[in-house]
């Protein structure tokens, strides 16, 4: 059943009286104010949310579902997540006029709409201190971050760690690595061990389930391309358009520019000195990380596989604590004939992934055509900015083991072997050092599925799956100069220099 979205006087005043707020000064305004921290609103639906995290669970009343375990807070939540025990057929849907788009709030299709439209067309949200433009305004809100000091942005904190964040969906999200497993409402997959923290996780999880023709895809009108999300789909038609009709996140430093802001944002990061930087630091080691995500990934590294969530192969016995580990694995059972490739317009090459053929791709450039990636320390150059973000990274752990050295030895930190008297600078080492101390049935090997090879590492897995394969199948990095050729991309680039 599909609806049309008819605006009233109602909704209109509801839009209309919190954005009136904008054009008063902050004296005018009446904040409602949390007893119990720092925290101030300008609505006072906003303060009913937020005190509920000063209260014991006990003493909160909940929205229980009749149908799974699943427990809001809200009756809103609750409502919605209701969605997902009801058929197709029996919800009604908000559908878009110019494309097959549907969705199931009208929220959704409002924001939709505006991908239909060309910025000129668009009431903007524009900055008062750059050129800055946003579509919405939660865009232009968490941009002004950039624009104030430190001292000027309230910040929600973490009550058990040193955790900070500016947005309170963060610090929601980070509070979950505090709880128990058993805690923690999960999403479970019906058809495996699956379990996800997040709705949204489950449901891209469970089109491993299903069969190609069932699943519905996103195609673009310029090529074959197919995608499984709408969000890729987007990104991906950046690549048929002309450069001067991309709207770029410009650096006011430098001549960087960015299809998306969130690159922008990370760009920024390497023209701040590092104490301006706020850090993600590990409770375990001395690792910190400039990104959330980044320490999430790092914070794994502490636990054993058996206490992390993974990510379970259907097909075989492996496991990951990446989903795009999985997704990766997942190609080594596919005939060559059922991989979606990204096909090379000038030349046969075929690839993968996208980025992939993106680095392909400036072989048939001219040199002067293609923008590089300069490190202002050395000399450096490089057609990746991932390239340059791992040179950085590399000079930076050069610098801090040679640091090592005008060090006392009682100086410096050290990972020790619980069972022998081996000592490492680094945690890496000490990681790899302790297999020796495991049993070969303790250990998690990665199996070859055509003879008896196991190996301890995944990447030594794929180098061996090579031998089983015809020389016609296997994808070679071939010189342009000569007949070299290789069968991995980082052997390539060590063992053969371009004449």
């Amino acid at each position: 059943m599909a609806a049309m979205f008819v605006p009233t006087r109602r909704n209109e005043k509801i839009h209309l009286t919190p954005h009136m707020l904008i054009h008063k000064d902050a004296s005018e305004i009446t904040t409602y104010d949390c007893n119990f921290c720092s925290y101030k609103t300008k609505r006072k639906g906003d303060l009913t949310q937020h005190m509920l995290i000063h209260k014991d669970a006990s003493e909160i009343t909940t929205y229980d579902c009749n149908f799974c375990s699943y427990k809001a807070k809200q009756k809103g939540y609750l409502i919605r997540h209701l969605l997902v025990h009801k058929d197709a057929s029996e919800i009604t849907t908000y559908d878009c006029s110019f494309c097959s788009y549907k969705a199931k709030r009208k929220s959704d299709l409002s924001g939709h709409m505006l991908t239909h439209k060309d910025i000129s067309e668009i009431a903007t949200y524009d900055c008062s201190f750059c050129s800055y433009k946003a579509k919405r305004k939660s865009q232009l809100t968490e941009h002004m971050l950039i624009h104030k000091d430190a001292s000027e942005i309230t910040t929600f904190d973490c009550n058990v760690c040193s955790y900070k964040t500016k947005r309170k969906s963060h610090l929601t999200r980070h509070m979950v690595i505090h709880k128990d497993a058993s805690e923690i409402t999960t999403y479970d997959c019906g058809f495996c061990s699956y379990k996800a923290k997040r709705k949204n996780q489950l449901t891209e999880h469970m089109v491993i389930h299903k069969d190609a023709s069932e699943i519905t895809t996103y195609d673009c009108n310029f090529c074959s391309y197919k995608a499984k999300q709408k969000g890729y789909l987007i990104r991906h038609l950046l690549v048929h358009k002309d450069a001067s009709e991309i709207t770029t996140y410009d650096c006011s430093f430098c001549s960087y520019k960015a299809k998306r802001k969130s690159d922008l944002t990370g760009h920024m990061l390497i023209h701040k000195d590092a104490s301006e930087i706020t850090t993600y630091d590990c409770s375990f080691c001395s690792y910190k990380a400039k990104r959330k995500s980044d320490l999430s990934g790092h914070m794994l590294t502490h636990k054993d596989i058996s206490e992390v969530m993974t990510y379970q192969c259907v097909i075989c016995p492996y496991k990951t604590k990446f989903k795009r580990n999985l997704t990766q694995h997942l190609l080594i059972h596919k005939d060559a004939s059922e991989v979606a490739t990204y096909d090379c317009s000038f030349c046969s090459y075929k690839a993968k992934r996208k980025s992939q053929l993106t680095e392909h791709m400036l072989i048939h450039k001219v040199a002067s055509e293609i923008t590089t990636f300069d490190c202002n320390v050395c000399s450096y150059k490089t057609k990746r900015k991932s390239h340059l973000t791992r040179h950085m990274a590399k000079r930076k752990s050069q610098l801090t083991e040679h640091m090592l050295i005008h060090k006392d030895a009682s100086e410096i930190t050290t990972f020790d072997c619980n069972v022998c008297s081996y000592k490492a600078k680094q945690k890496g080492y000490l990681i790899r050092h302790l297999l020796v101390h495991k049993d070969a049935s303790e250990i998690t090997t990665y199996d070859c599925s055509f003879c008896s090879y196991k190996a301890k590492r995944k990447s030594d897995l794929t180098g061996h799956m090579l031998i089983h394969k015809d020389a016609s199948e296997i994808t070679t990095y071939d010189c342009n100069f000569c007949s070299y050729k290789a069968k991995r991309k980082k052997r390539f680039k060590r063992t053969h220099v371009n004449p």
